[in-house]
């Protein structure tokens, strides 16, 4: 039956009483799978992703990038699920970088590889026009291979392309220094944003599972207390890689059966809840 509301609250149907013990055995059941089954997927993924490099209480957004903040806008609606695919946009980000895909931070990037390639270009010109003149940069010719009236012309423009390759040399050197330090700098920046993301995750988790570890004894009965507990796991979903959210997906589902949700969609069970009990 689908779910529906009567006085802002979802109707409670025709659940028989030996349904809804049955249902309170199984929701201790799963409350339990719960609480083994994030427990260790907490213990995995953060050592994974935090591992020794956790920094000890301190400012939670140290180390991450403004812009990054603003989308996120924790404590506004759907703040974890944006703070989840914060976390997941960095660390693809993080791969296509060392990769050397083009992604967000490229934009400044490109246009240093731009203005190499054309330094690059010029030096490559200035040289091949001194092959041409069958010079080369610091042995001086002998006046006998070329004709008087020529030298002195000849001389100056070697020595022109001579200084304009030196400085094309240098101009190169440069800037694929400062574009290599800029890119170790950002790469740096956005491994720290990473951690901080991920030790951000680490801390909503543990509050989410205190609170809903406060719950444990709600009665099968207790619509409000259920309710507020299927809002705790709709939260918390978000915040677990997609291949650990089994235990808390069959714990919304079961859930869902005891507050008469029908054949909803967990989604929309979450909706719901956004502005209900």
């Amino acid at each position: 039956m689908p779910f529906s509301f009567e006085g802002g609250r979802v109707s409670n149907g025709g659940v028989t009483k030996e349904e809804r013990e049955m249902n309170w055995l199984k929701r201790r059941y799963w409350n339990r799978v719960l609480v083994f089954a994030v427990g260790v997927g907490v213990s995995l993924w953060s050592g994974a992703s935090l591992g020794a490099d956790r920094d000890p209480p301190g400012d939670p957004h140290r180390g991450i990038r403004d812009e990054t903040l603003r989308v996120i806008a924790l404590g506004t609606p759907d703040d974890l699920l944006r703070l989840r695919e914060a976390f997941d946009k960095t660390e693809q980000e993080i791969a296509r970088f060392q990769l050397e895909i083009s992604h967000e931070g490229e934009g400044h990037f490109s246009q240093q590889q731009k203005k190499l390639k054309d330094l690059k270009d010029q030096l490559a010109e200035s040289q091949t026009l001194l092959q041409l003149l069958g010079a080369t940069c610091g042995k001086k010719m002998t006046k006998r291979q070329f004709d008087l009236s020529t030298v002195k012309e000849r001389d100056s423009l070697v020595v022109d392309l001579c200084s304009r390759s030196d400085d094309l040399k240098k101009s190169v050197a440069d800037l694929e220094k400062e574009i290599h330090s800029g890119r170790a700098k950002y790469l740096r920046a956005l491994e720290e944003e990473r951690k901080a993301l991920a030790r951000l995750l680490t801390v909503r988790r543990e509050w989410l599972l205190a609170e809903y570890q406060s719950l444990s004894g709600c009665g099968f009965e207790d619509r409000p207390c259920l309710a507020r507990k299927v809002k705790i796991l709709c939260r918390l979903t978000p915040l677990f890689p997609s291949g650990s959210r089994a235990p808390i997906l069959i714990l919304l589902e079961e859930a869902s059966g005891s507050l008469n949700f029908g054949t909803a969609s967990t989604s929309s069970i979450c909706e719901v809840l956004k502005h209900d009990f």
